[in-house]
């Protein structure tokens, strides 16, 4: 199940070089999402400085909820730190586009996977993701929605791959 945080009204796009309180608010968020995704939780520094480690941080959260990765609080990760996976779009049989593709990266990591990284959401996904939602005890449909994104989102080997991309220097 995913978690909503309370989240300020104004959600301005934020990137490296921004400071104040709005960097402040989405910073705050930030270590929350973190925390409603695994333990022991990234923390980040709360002073409204949007440097290199607010920017590193936030690419990890993007990777980890397979966003765009471009170290920019716009409104996809605004979405995503208020609304968690709830935010994230239904994928199905015919989906298509980079959300499918990082979802089948994902899922070939952690052995659910064996087809090309093509972005389609054809038969092979489908039988993968349900695989995938049995070993995780969810209905398995072979249909993402918010409970399956938050498996997802939860993989070790999720965690271990955007963390070593975008946070722990390469690991």
């Amino acid at each position: 199940m995913t978690t909503a945080i309370q989240c300020p009204t104004f959600r301005p796009t934020l990137k490296i070089g921004n400071n104040g309180q709005d960097v402040k608010e989405m910073q705050i968020r930030l270590n929350l999402r973190f925390a409603s995704i695994y333990t022991p939780p990234l923390q980040i520094p709360v002073d409204g400085d949007f440097g290199s480690q607010t920017q590193a941080a936030v690419k990890f959260l993007q990777c980890l909820a397979f966003l765009p990765v471009n170290g920019i609080v716009d409104a996809t990760t605004w979405n995503f730190i208020c609304l968690g996976a709830a935010s994230l779009p239904i994928l199905k049989l015919n989906s298509s586009g980079n959300a499918v593709q990082a979802v089948q990266r994902a899922l070939s990591l952690s052995g659910f996977y064996n087809g090309a990284f093509d972005g389609m959401f054809g038969a092979k996904t489908v039988q993968a993701v349900k695989a995938f939602q049995t070993s995780n005890r969810l209905t398995s449909d072979g249909v993402i929605g918010a409970n399956t994104w938050t498996a997802l989102i939860k993989l070790d080997t999720q965690l271990d791959r955007c963390y070593c991309e975008y946070y722990g220097g390469g690991c």
